[in-house]
């Protein structure tokens, strides 16, 4: 019975954590519009950059092996991929739009994983792969909510966002073990603060300096909340919870995320958005579930 309270804490954080998550596409798209992306991006980063430079001597230091820095500047760089391409993605596309091209990053993960041989890609994943694909295609095609310029430029952008992910999620991975989560994420965290610097201009301070209550409170708000928080309540979750509970529970940001844009920034949800989007979630549930009931089903066979 002594596990019970910490699984129904995990439970608690894990939804508090996905409910943050799924809010956060229509921040980052306020935001963005409000400061202009480039702003955006060289303010939101060294915003993070900073509460982890001060928290950094208490969660091991600032250093890692020799051998782990090349690894380190690798996902550093996922990391202000991530920052970059979801910035300026929200900049062309609605919330609901966006936060259901975001749904797709396991399938990329699984793509690169593949590619990199760190995991087998099994049949239920590529019909999975072309079930997704097929609703982004009927996404690009049939959102009417903007510009269809905007929608493939934003679009790419949001996918680019999720391959830098990806990267970071596939070669993070043995670092935290070494490290642990807050250390890694904050290491890379301010080394992605670096190429971000390089979109400063001599009017970035001014933004900063006209920041209104709201906009300081969005700030925050991504900051604190959406990445520095978020990252110690998803780690308590997945560690004491079932995979497929956690898996599961993904699949509730995008809904949260075209909720968030209707109610935050009033934007309108079309029926093809809609549609796009249950189909692309359906193949993402296919990739990631699928394997298992196959590999249950073989197993059941034989």
């Amino acid at each position: 019975m002594t596990d019970q309270p910490s699984k129904t804490t995990a439970f608690a954080l894990l939804g508090f954590t996905v409910l943050v998550w799924g809010a956060a596409p229509a921040f980052i798209r306020s935001f963005s519009l409000t400061t202009g992306p480039a702003d955006a991006l060289v303010i939101r980063t060294i915003a993070v950059a900073i509460p982890c430079l001060l928290l950094l001597p208490f969660f091991g230091g600032y250093t890692v092996a020799r051998k782990d820095v090349a690894r380190l500047l690798l996902i550093s760089l996922g990391m202000f991929g991530y920052f970059a391409g979801s910035i300026f993605g929200f900049a062309y596309v609605t919330t609901g739009v966006g936060g259901i091209i975001i749904s797709t990053q396991p399938l990329l993960i699984a793509l690169l994983a593949n590619f990199f041989g760190t995991e087998r890609i099994t049949i239920p994943t590529i019909i999975g792969l072309v079930v997704s694909f097929t609703g982004t295609l009927y996404l690009f095609s049939g959102d009417s909510s903007g510009s269809h310029e905007n929608l493939i430029i934003g679009g790419l952008m949001i996918f680019a966002c999720g391959f830098f992910w990806s990267v970071y999620v596939i070669f993070s991975k043995s670092l935290i073990q070494a490290y642990g989560s807050f250390k890694i994420t904050a290491l890379s965290s301010i080394l992605a603060t670096l190429p971000a610097l390089a979109f400063a201009s001599s009017g970035t301070w001014e933004t900063v300096r006209s920041l209104d209550r709201n906009g300081l409170l969005t700030l925050c708000y991504l900051t604190f909340v959406g990445t520095l928080l978020t990252v110690s309540t998803w780690n308590f979750a997945t560690t004491r919870l079932q995979p497929t509970t956690v898996g599961a529970s993904l699949y509730l940001i995008p809904v949260l995320a075209i909720a968030s844009g209707a109610i935050v920034l009033a934007e309108t949800v079309t029926n093809p958005t809609l549609i796009a989007g249950a189909i692309i979630l359906l193949g993402v549930a296919l990739a990631q579930f699928g394997p298992l009931l196959w590999k249950s089903s073989i197993q059941n066979n034989t």
